[in-house]
C-alpha cells in the first residue's frame, strides 16, 4: 500500500510545504525542477514538487510543472503511474506517495510479466497522449509494494496538442521512440541480442542514435 489517498487537497498542504522549504524538514528528494517533499498526517501520505530558483530559471521550470500537471490530468485513472491532485496556490504539484522499492535495486521474479505490464502502462499514457522521455533512467520506474511496475517524473514530458503542431507531433513521436527503445533495454538489460523478435521491431533509433551506438560497440570491441 502506498498510504491512504485522499479525495482533495489537505488544508495545510501549501502552509506546510512554504515551511518545510523555509526549514529545509521533509525533503524527500530533488529533481531537475527543484525538489520533492515528503507530506504525512494521519494515514495520508503524498509527494509534493515544487520548483525553485530565481527569475527566468524558476518561470522555466514552474512551467514544466504545470505541464506535468496536465500529464497527470489525461492519465486520470490508468495504473501504472501516480495518482494527482494537481496544482496547490500555481506552485505545488500534489501526487501519491508510491511505496516500493526503486527499480535498480528490486528483485523481481518474473521478469517476462513485470515487462509485460509495464509497456501496458507505457501504451496507455501514449495513448492519452503523453509520452515520458527519460525512462532510460532507472530511478524513474519504481517495483511497488504488491510487485506491480509504476513509472514516475514526467518532469520531460511531451503533451501531443491537436491540430496542425508539425513541431510539437513529431517530438511527440521522438519522446514515444525514446520510451519504447528503454523498455527494451531495460528488459534485455542493454543485451539486445537476446531481445525477441517482437521486442526488437518496438527498437527505432534515430539515424544519429544509431551512429552513436555503433561508435559505442566498435570502442568495447
Amino acid at each position: 500500500m502506498s498510504g491512504m489517498f485522499p479525495a482533495e487537497v489537505p488544508r495545510d498542504l501549501a502552509a506546510w510545504a512554504e515551511h518545510s522549504l523555509g526549514t529545509g524538514e521533509n525533503l524527500l528528494a530533488t529533481s531537475n525542477q527543484g525538489v520533492i517533499l515528503h507530506y504525512q498526517d494521519n494515514g495520508v501520505s503524498l509527494a509534493v514538487k515544487a520548483a525553485m530558483g530565481r527569475g527566468a530559471i524558476r518561470r522555466a521550470r514552474q512551467a514544466t510543472l504545470q505541464r506535468e500537471a496536465e500529464a497527470y490530468r489525461r492519465m486520470a485513472g490508468l495504473d501504472g503511474v501516480p495518482r494527482s491532485l494537481g496544482l496547490v496556490a500555481d506552485r505545488y504539484l500534489v501526487l501519491e506517495y508510491i511505496k516500493g522499492r526503486a527499480y535498480r535495486d528490486a528483485e523481481i521474479p518474473d521478469r517476462e510479466a513485470w515487462f509485460s505490464r509495464l509497456l501496458a502502462v507505457i501504451r496507455g499514457f501514449h495513448e492519452r497522449g503523453v509520452a515520458h522521455g527519460d525512462l532510460k533512467s532507472k530511478s524513474n520506474l519504481i517495483v511497488r509494494e504488491d510487485g506491480r511496475p509504476c513509472v514516475i517524473d514526467f518532469g520531460t514530458t511531451v503533451i501531443h496538442k491537436p491540430g496542425f503542431r508539425p513541431i510539437n507531433h513529431r517530438m511527440f513521436d521522438y519522446l514515444i521512440r525514446l520510451d519504447l527503445n528503454a523498455w527494451v533495454k531495460h528488459k534485455y538489460r542493454g543485451r539486445y541480442e537476446d531481445a525477441s523478435e517482437a521486442d526488437r521491431a518496438l527498437l527505432n533509433y534515430s539515424a544519429f542514435e544509431s551512429l552513436l551506438r555503433k561508435y559505442r560497440n566498435r570502442n568495447l570491441d
